[in-house]
């Protein structure tokens, strides 16, 4: 295995340093790159954690009975948010945001499985979003600019690919060669890259004082037994580990642009 990798990075240096790219630039890039493989996949087995206690908590009724929009209304009345309102988001809606607060419509979407049931899943997520409701209300600038940025920090890593490529297309059509288009396409890639950091980054605090808010809404009510709220908490603790790894494998991402950029700069300079 050591040989392996040995003779893997060796190769990649090669080829790099045959284009004009020097070689801790070229040794550098190949390591970020393994890392952000490394972290992607490790954030993607923390999400599937995510959903196997998500799940499996929304199958477990509360033994208080109590529904979660029902408990969730008394929240946001408790709070002086009477405008604020509890809905189940559609399909389109849920599939791009999630369970999430929408300042401009002043609504709390909640996901069509978990939506106005009595689970520990459904009335733990509606308190947390109810969290994240009075946050965005009362001016909290983290929630409120993680808001802002949200689409962004969803569609903008989606986004560089194809900026990369349109580059590369358009310096083949007009230069025969990697050239200015594949440099600018670089950097727009790293704006809207790193626009997905700044969101990615607010997710944790903002998540983090949800959850507790959520815990003690939860303590206020007494909705939850102690075991209930134990359970709730290792989903929102979840949550907050995936997040830390999504922000990880983010700034890999920005720091792989740039060593992308100046791999760039060196192979047109070269050529």
């Amino acid at each position: 295995m050591t040989e392996f990798i040995k003779t893997f990075f060796t190769k990649g240096v090669t080829v790099f340093t045959d284009l004009g790219v020097s070689e801790w630039l070229a040794w550098t890039y190949l390591v970020i790159s393994i890392l952000v493989i490394i972290m992607a996949v490790v954030a993607l087995v923390m999400w599937i954690f995510v959903a196997i206690r998500y799940y499996g908590s929304n199958r477990k009724t509360l033994k208080s009975g109590q529904n979660s929009f029902q408990i969730g209304r008394q929240m946001l009345d408790k709070a002086g948010l009477y405008d604020v309102q509890i809905k189940k988001a559609g399909f389109l809606r849920a599939w791009v945001y999630g369970n999430y607060y929408d300042m401009k419509k002043k609504t709390v979407f909640i996901r069509k499985r978990i939506a106005d049931k009595n689970s520990i899943t459904s009335v733990g997520l509606v308190l947390q979003k109810v969290g994240v409701a009075k946050l965005c209300e009362s001016g909290d600038t983290k929630s409120v600019v993680r808001y802002k940025m949200k689409k962004l920090g969803i569609f903008g890593p989606l986004l560089f690919i194809p900026f990369i490529l349109i580059g590369a297309i358009l310096d083949i059509i007009v230069f025969q060669k990697t050239g200015a288009f594949s440099t600018v396409s670089l950097v727009i890639s790293l704006v809207l890259l790193a626009a997905g950091f700044i969101e990615t980054m607010l997710n944790i605090p903002v998540e983090k004082k949800a959850n507790k808010m959520a815990l003690e809404m939860i303590d206020e009510t007494g909705v939850m037994t102690e075991d209930e709220r134990k359970q709730i908490k290792k989903v929102f603790d979840t949550y907050i580990v995936a997040y830390v790894c999504d922000f990880i494998v983010t700034v890999l991402r920005i720091i792989q642009l740039i060593l992308e950029i100046a791999m760039n700069s060196q192979i047109s300079s070269n050529k």
